[in-house]
């Protein structure tokens, strides 16, 4: 998995974690169910945000160079 693809997927499991946890104010276990979606976003994060070339964590970057090794990334 490249890191467009877990940023992509990062998204849209917090996008529905949360409206899970909205949905929890009709039924409370859901809350929880939405809360454990919500913080599996992470996974693919922390595995998958790295540069191609170096290696290194992207973090917050949405550009276009790497900060460490400022080669393009996409």
């Amino acid at each position: 998995m490249n890191y467009k693809k877990a940023r992509d997927l990062r998204d849209l499991l917090m996008v529905i974690g949360f409206v899970i946890m909205l949905a929890g104010y009709f039924f409370s276990p859901l809350v929880i169910i939405g809360f454990v979606v919500t913080l599996s976003c992470l996974i693919p994060d922390f595995l998958y945000n790295k540069c191609p070339h170096c290696g290194k964590r992207l973090g917050r970057n949405e550009g276009k160079f790497c900060q460490h090794c400022g080669k393009e990334i996409g």
